[in-house]
Formats: structure tokens, C-alpha cells, sequence
């Protein structure tokens, strides 16, 4: 009896739970420039930027959501939860391939009606080839080419293998989609950066409902890629048709090849759950199914950015290809694929799901009203079409159908804008550098300028102790501060102590002094 049989392998990526970060992102020079001169005392800014960092951390040691200023309603479900409780990655997949019992008509074995999730194993494999591969003659020095149009050149290896955790979540209708995660995800994730895998990212909805992309343009270009999954003996193969069951009979072996595929699409026609697309390099081989189709730049964001600036996007998930003998030419052989709208209404499913599981129930109903924009703590959603500044339920009747349309803006107030999570303002930069100039002028006028290098310093030192307890203690803010400035006070009282009773030493040592002489003028 066999120990275990390998059911289905196909192609997966990862896909950041979080949005990217704009502050991660390296500016260019001029953008740098721009920076500095906004004000003459930069480190003022660093200074404050540390402490909205640290500021965070009053309440709770965890670090809040990342990302682009947004409204608490367009948070992911998961962004709700610090990283240290959540997956950083969803491993996207085929629900055909986490679960071929569930689709019978792609798996026709009688004894897999017996299998459920407690009798599987999943594992990711990560496959790579050398550094020479994809590089055509006459190629300039230390530059990789990849022509994307099929099957890449070179010789590929499995390079590392991770293991998954047993809960997939499978999309609710039936489409054909899953999402599974790392088991040991923080070190897996820094095994795959060094192996250079990088997880794609997907619009959040409210991105997607407030873009003014059309939502489908015929010619678009998407990139497929995956790997192809044929036969050592096969010479020809029809793609994603024929048998499915491609293990060899008596061994637990998968005598498979694995190679990786890349090819270019051009967007054809489309209906509400499914894009089809015609690809460079031929019909999609088996293999590539749950694999990405990455959203390509346009030639206008092509010049204005550069193609490392740009995070990579998921357009979609490939779902199959058109049997390449349907009837009509048209159609026969065009990839198929699920568009990223539908994709991150399964991942917003998916990811409720788990943030439910995480969090206790008080605390889901509260995010749940936060994405419903139902919060009753006066937290403000949006501003009105002349700026007036209104917050949801505070007056049933206040709401109006103008006011709905601007629901998504940050509202004008600076002080409700550092209210929500994420958002920061610069606007006050001048006038904290005329008070910093102020207060240096008045401790000149007063002070020594030993005594002001001596303050400065004291202060510097007690920042430096801050930061030091919010990075490692967490805590309040205020009462970190409190605490540093007392033990200051106390350092002070302690070396004007040890310098009362020197100076009381010496002045019982001078009044010794003359009471001997006078006790021998006496003699």
C-alpha cells in the first residue's frame, strides 16, 4: 500500500495582504530636493515622524495598518489585525488543485469521494534555473532576457519547498479559485526574498470601484505566467484537455516535468466573471491554472515611472483555456482568466472569514462596523460638498445623498485628519522651525552658551531614553516622558546633594582652619 499519491500540482503565487507602502518606496532625487527645502531644520521632521511612529504604540505594542492614507472603511478585513497575528501572504491557487475532490469532473477516481482535508499534505515549491538562463546570444553582460512566448530557456530545478497549513478557503459559488497559507511564514518569507520571490499585490476594492480605468479594454496586455506541467515521455500534449490522472500506476512517484512558462496576452473579450485573452505563445499548456495574469504598465505610466517604482499587480487568476476544438476559430485556445475584481471579492470573503476567527466577537462586530461605516464613536467618514465637516449616525437625518458622493474624501480638519489611522500632515513644518528658533534665541539670551550646550544635550539624551523605552516597552507616551524627565530631576538633585555636602566639607574644613589659628594666636 502506498503511503501517500500525489493528487494535483499546478501553479500558485503569493499575494500581499497588506497595500504597498508609498513611505517604503525610494524617492528619487528630486523628489529628495523638494523635501529639503520645505524647511531649514530636516532633523525637526525626522523628530516627528519618530514620534508619530512611537505615538502608536501608546495603546498597544503592535504596529497599525500600513499603506496609503485611506478611511477606516477601506481597510482589507485583515488589516484590522496586527501582522504578528495574521498571514502577511495569501497563497492563491486553483480550488481544483487544493481540493480535487471537490471537482469530479476534473478527477474522476472513485476513491477520492473518501478524501477530505484531514487526509492531505499541502507544500509550495519554489523552482529556479542558472543565472545564464533566458540570456540570448550577443545579450549585454549580466542582463537576463526573458522573451515571453512560452516555454522560458534554460534548465530549472526545484530550488526549496514549504510547507502549508491544512485550511484552504475556497471561494463560495464555486468559482475556481482557494487561498491556503505558510505554516512557518516569517521564516519561509525570508528564505523566498533571498531566493527572490516577490508577492504580487491586489487593488483594494474601494481602488478598484473608484478607478476611472474602464473596468475591461479590448487590446490590453496582461503578462501569464506559471509553469507547464507535461509528461517526460511526451512529445505532444493537448492543453488543459485530455487525462488528468498522469501518475504512473504502481508507484507514489510523480514522474511529471515541471518547467516554467511565461507568455503575453492581449485582452479579446470579456463577460462579468471572465476575461478571455489571446496569448503569444500559443494556448496556456496544462499547469498554468491559478497562476497570476500581472497587470502590465501603460506606455504613459511607462515613461512617467520606472518599472521598479510600480508594485506588481494582479489582474486576475487563469482559470483555463477555451478547448482549443470549440466551434468557433474565435474562441478556440484563448486563456481565460478570473479579472481581479472578482478575485478580491473571494479575498475580502476569505479574509473576513479568518479575521473572525482571530479577533473575539465584540471586537469583529466593532470592524464590522467600521467597513459598514457604522462607527458610533464620532470618528469622521467624509466631508460635505462645502467642507462642512459631518460624522455618520450622530443625526439620522443629516446624511443626504450629496453628502454620499464625497463619502471617501479625507475631511479639510487637520486635527480630525490625524484622527484616522495612517494619515499624517506636514502643513505645520514652518511653524514648529520658528518656535525650535525662538526657544534656542531665548536660552541664548539667558544662558551661557555652556549652559545651553548642556540643556540641549540633557535633552537630546532624555529623547534618546524615549525612544529607547516605546521600542522596547511600549506604553504611553506621557508617562514615558514623565518618567525619563523624573529621573533627570532626580540625577539633578543627587548632584546638587553631593555638591552641598562637598561644599559643606570644605566649609567645616575652612572654619577648622581658622579656629586653629586663632587657637594659637591664644597660646
Amino acid at each position: 500500500m502506498k503511503d501517500y499519491e500525489i493528487l494535483s500540482r499546478a501553479t500558485a503565487f503569493l499575494l500581499h495582504v497588506d497595500p504597498p507602502d508609498p513611505n517604503d518606496e525610494e524617492r528619487t532625487s528630486s523628489q529628495e530636493a523638494v523635501a529639503k527645502k520645505t524647511s531649514m531644520f530636516p532633523h525637526l521632521k525626522e523628530n516627528r515622524d519618530l514620534r508619530s511612529r512611537l505615538l502608536r504604540k501608546q495603546d498597544y505594542r503592535y504596529d497599525p495598518a500600513t499603506g496609503p492614507r485611506r478611511m477606516p472603511h477601506q481597510l482589507n478585513w485583515l488589516e484590522f489585525c496586527p501582522v504578528a497575528f495574521r498571514p502577511r501572504v495569501h497563497v492563491v491557487a486553483s480550488s481544483h488543485v487544493i481540493s480535487p475532490w471537490m471537482w469530479p469532473k476534473y478527477y474522476g477516481q472513485e476513491w477520492l469521494r473518501a478524501v477530505n482535508h484531514e487526509h492531505v499534505r499541502y507544500s509550495l515549491e519554489v523552482w529556479g534555473g542558472n543565472d545564464d538562463n533566458d540570456a540570448p546570444p550577443g545579450g549585454e553582460s549580466g542582463r537576463r532576457i526573458v522573451a515571453h512566448d512560452g516555454k522560458l530557456r534554460g534548465d530549472y530545478r526545484p530550488l526549496a519547498k514549504f510547507a502549508l497549513n491544512p485550511y484552504p478557503i475556497h471561494h463560495p459559488t464555486g468559482m475556481d479559485l482557494a487561498v491556503i497559507h505558510l505554516k512557518d511564514e516569517d521564516e519561509a518569507l525570508r528564505l523566498m526574498k533571498k531566493l527572490g520571490i516577490s508577492p504580487l499585490y491586489l487593488p483594494a476594492m474601494h481602488e478598484l470601484e473608484a478607478s476611472e480605468d474602464p473596468v475591461f479594454e479590448p487590446g490590453e496586455r496582461v503578462l501569464f505566467q506559471g509553469f507547464e506541467v507535461y509528461e517526460a515521455n511526451r512529445a505532444d500534449h493537448e492543453a488543459l484537455i485530455g487525462d488528468k490522472d498522469n501518475m504512473a500506476p504502481d508507484s507514489g512517484e510523480d514522474r511529471r516535468l515541471f518547467h516554467p512558462y511565461s507568455s503575453l496576452g492581449v485582452l479579446a473579450m470579456a463577460s462579468p466573471d471572465r476575461f478571455l485573452a489571446r496569448t503569444e505563445g500559443g494556448p496556456l499548456p496544462e499547469g498554468l491554472c491559478g497562476g497570476p495574469a500581472i497587470q502590465l504598465l501603460s506606455d504613459a505610466t511607462s515613461a512617467d515611472k520606472s518599472a521598479r517604482d510600480v508594485p506588481l499587480t494582479v489582474r486576475g487568476v487563469v482559470e483555463g483555456i477555451v478547448p482549443t476544438h470549440h466551434e468557433s476559430r474565435e474562441l478556440a485556445g484563448l486563456a481565460s482568466f478570473i479579472p481581479s475584481y472578482r478575485v478580491r471579492e473571494f479575498v475580502d470573503f476569505a479574509e473576513r472569514i479568518m479575521l473572525e476567527q482571530i479577533i473575539d466577537k465584540d471586537l469583529f462586530r466593532k470592524v464590522v462596523d467600521l467597513k459598514e461605516k457604522k462607527d458610533r464613536r464620532g470618528t469622521t467618514y467624509g466631508t460635505g460638498r462645502n467642507g462642512e465637516v459631518h460624522e455618520l449616525n450622530v443625526n439620522d437625518n443629516y446624511a443626504s445623498i450629496d453628502d454620499d458622493e464625497d463619502e471617501d474624501k479625507l475631511p479639510d480638519d487637520l486635527t480630525l485628519q490625524a484622527s484616522i489611522e495612517g494619515t499624517s500632515e506636514e502643513s505645520d513644518t514652518p511653524r514648529i522651525d520658528r518656535e525650535y528658533q525662538e526657544i534656542i534665541a531665548s536660552l541664548r539670551e539667558h544662558h551661557t552658551p555652556e549652559e545651553v550646550d548642556a540643556i540641549l544635550a540633557t535633552v537630546e539624551r532624555e529623547r534618546e531614553e524615549v525612544i529607547k523605552i516605546m521600542e522596547t516597552d511600549g506604553g504611553d507616551m506621557d508617562d514615558v516622558i514623565e518618567a525619563v524627565r523624573r529621573k533627570t530631576y532626580e540625577e539633578k538633585n543627587r548632584i546638587f546633594e553631593e555638591i552641598k555636602k562637598e561644599m559643606m566639607n570644605q566649609q567645616k574644613i575652612a572654619e577648622g582652619d581658622i579656629m586653629s589659628s586663632k587657637d594659637g594666636k591664644t597660646s
